[in-house]
């Protein structure tokens, strides 16, 4: 978020109470393009969620990018008002002070105030946005430890054979068997692949499911971005900028709000970097040589 934009739009704000913004203009929902949150164990079950979720995100920012040059051409079309009359702001502002003093002067602490409040607040939102993406990088680590710690019987009983056997004992336990092993190892390895599977299950409910940590930790993330970031940035940017463009006389009809959609492809992003830490297929597979 640019400070100084918004200061130097809180300017145009004061030509007249008339003047002052209304909401931008809807854009576009993005939140409807938005995947539900799978809720199976594994990535194979959910009919290619993440695949949806791509496209989703390809969508949306193929809509951003055809609004942002809508956008962008009346920002043009105000610099060149801006660059034809250098005075054209503080023109307003006297015209303003003239018509009605009382109003302007009003306007002018209230613009002063909201400029204030924005540019002392960037840093605390910045570090609050920093804290909550942070968040999912905290929580897959728990689960990471989580897991482990169900297949540790898994990962011991596998050791033990190992060391019956006469191999190197490997912490990196193998998906697929090697061909050149005896029998029983085949069938050792097969139930240790089934203990695994039987970890992860009981492990899933707790992370994955529709009551699980991660679906708590994405509901806040869309909290926070839907109550929070995105009337902030609305109120910052898109407010400031039609404010800009009505005392330029630069008709803003064209202009949407893009915030609503950068919060949905930033947590549809989240979504996908969070969901990448299912696994895909049970350990136990007949394809691997497991039945």
């Amino acid at each position: 978020m640019n400070t100084r934009a918004f200061l130097a739009a809180a300017v145009g704000g004061l030509a007249c109470a008339q003047a002052m913004a209304a909401a931008p203009a809807a854009a576009p929902d993005a939140w409807s393009k938005v995947p539900a949150l799978p809720t199976a164990c594994l990535s194979s079950q959910d009919q290619q969620w993440m695949e949806r979720n791509n496209a989703a995100i390809a969508a949306v920012q193929e809509t951003r990018a055809a609004q942002n040059e809508k956008n962008t051409a009346l920002d043009q079309q105000a610099n060149k008002a801006l660059s034809e009359n250098p005075m054209a702001m503080a023109q307003a502002v006297q015209q303003a002070m003239m018509e009605d003093p009382a109003n302007a002067q009003k306007l002018i602490e209230k613009m002063t105030q909201t400029g204030t409040q924005a540019a002392a607040e960037m840093p605390e939102r910045s570090e609050k946005e920093k804290q909550i993406e942070a968040e999912s990088k905290t929580l897959l680590s728990q689960y990471n430890a989580a897991l482990k710690t169900a297949m540790g019987p898994a990962e011991a009983r596998w050791h033990a054979f190992q060391k019956k056997m006469g191999w190197d004992t490997q912490d990196d336990f193998a998906i697929v068997g090697e061909p050149s092993w005896p029998q029983e190892a085949w069938q050792e390895w097969a139930a240790v692949q089934k203990i695994r599977d039987s970890a992860y299950t009981a492990t899933c409910a707790q992370w994955w499911s529709a009551t699980g940590q991660f679906q708590g930790y994405m509901k806040r993330y869309k909290t926070y971005l839907v109550q929070e970031r995105i009337p902030y940035e609305k109120k910052l940017v898109d407010e400031s900028k039609l404010d800009n463009y009505k005392l330029l006389n630069v008709p803003a009809g064209d202009y949407r709000t893009t915030t609503d959609m950068d919060a949905a492809i930033d947590y549809m992003n989240m979504a996908s970097s969070v969901y990448a830490a299912r696994m895909s297929d049970p350990y136990c597979r007949k394809d691997y040589g497991c039945e």
